[in-house]
């Protein structure tokens, strides 16, 4: 016990070191990060915000898996053979899955190329998916289903089909429409379409990737929900949680790119140590000379001569006594960095050292000497 408590005390400065110097790496500054070592509080503060980002982010994936485990009851009195039921249903939803997502990567593809039919094909592919989760799930459950309906008055007999052959496909459709609005939508977004293209190769690429992430971050309740109440002891239940937490920072970094990145810089944004927008700041002369900011990208200004002048730019960085002053240049680059091409680790490569090329015109202040001014 003493060990866990030793090990757990070495998580926040570790985390923070971690985040901390990879974010300063991504603009060639990672030495930075050494000046702020002598205050152990800094980590501490760091560390409260990485958690509420992974736990942000990890009830936003982790949202369909979580509805399924709610959605499906732990046991039935009246259905004995229930746990290999809720096993068709786990299985149907796996393959459920997949196949949805492809039919509606295939409509987004053929839409974009055939607009005058979109409408048609809207309304086929939509009839497919459906189908295609209706028969599934008709398909794995029918045996199980007639083997519980066995000597079931009629009444009972009705409610049970209806209740898995209709209500089981429903929460199942439910749940992936849930896993395309929230987890689809945001890789999505992470997508640098340009360099990508939208070749139909590059359709598939994106179907298989959110498949396989999909069948990942479903697992977790299909595991809870096939699991008996008698094994789910706070034990369990805690190594449970570590391991699905652990495993879905590796895998989902593993196969999206853009994900640690972008864990990253939501961490920045959210403890206020990154600043996007554009301001203007006043820098004491007598600490950097103005020679350092000759680039026209600074839109240097004279405030008071001899003593203090201002530039325009961007604090990527600020903590404690250490500031990150970048030109407004460095957005585009960054912006591209967060973005990734599947399987592309050249792509990740080339936006990195864009960006690196791009942050040498940052200036690093260790002792202050810049202030911002504010905006009229």
């Amino acid at each position: 016990m003493n060990k866990f408590s030793w090990l757990l005390s070495l998580l926040p400065p570790f985390l923070s070191l971690i985040v901390l110097r990879s974010y300063l790496g991504y603009f060639d500054n990672a030495s930075l990060f050494s000046e702020n070592l002598a205050s152990a509080g800094i980590f501490s503060y760091v560390f409260i915000f990485i958690v509420l980002t992974i736990t942000g982010m990890g009830l936003i994936f982790f949202l369909p898996s979580l509805i399924f485990s709610l959605f499906i009851p732990k046991k039935s009195e009246k259905i004995h053979n229930y746990s290999s039921i809720k096993a068709c249903m786990t299985v149907t939803l796996v393959l459920s899955l997949p196949v949805t997502l492809y039919i509606f990567f295939t409509w987004a593809f053929l839409s974009d190329r055939y607009p005058a039919y979109e409408p048609l094909m809207g309304w086929s592919f939509l009839f497919a998916g459906l189908l295609s989760v209706f028969f599934m799930n008709f398909l794995f459950l029918r045996k199980d289903v007639r083997v519980a309906q066995t000597y079931q008055k009629r009444k009972s007999q009705l409610k049970m089909a209806w209740l898995f052959y209709v209500g089981s496909p429903l929460l199942i459709l439910f749940v992936i429409v849930l896993f395309s609005s929230f987890c689809v939508l945001i890789i999505l977004g992470w997508l640098d379409t340009k360099a990508a293209g939208d070749s139909f190769s590059m359709v598939l690429k994106m179907a298989g990737l959110v498949s396989v992430l999909g069948i990942y971050l479903l697992l977790p309740g299909l595991v809870y929900v096939n699991t008996e109440s008698e094994v789910k002891s706070l034990q369990w239940q805690f190594r449970f949680v570590s391991a699905t937490l652990i495993l879905w920072l590796v895998m989902t970094g593993m196969y999206v790119h853009s994900f640690y990145p972008v864990f990253v810089d939501k961490s920045m944004a959210l403890a206020g140590i990154s600043d996007w927008n554009t301001r203007r700041f006043q820098i004491d002369e007598s600490k950097i000379p103005a020679s350092h900011f000759i680039s026209s990208d600074w839109y240097i200004r004279s405030e008071v001569p001899g003593k203090y002048y201002s530039v325009q730019g961007i604090m990527v960085f600020s903590l404690n006594n250490v500031r990150l002053l970048c030109p407004e240049s460095v957005r585009d680059s960054y912006r591209d960095m967060l973005r990734f091409i599947p399987w592309d680790t050249a792509h990740d490569r080339s936006m990195a050292q864009k960006l690196k090329d791009a942050s040498a015109r940052c200036q690093s202040f260790s002792q202050g000497g810049v202030v911002r001014l504010s905006q009229n």
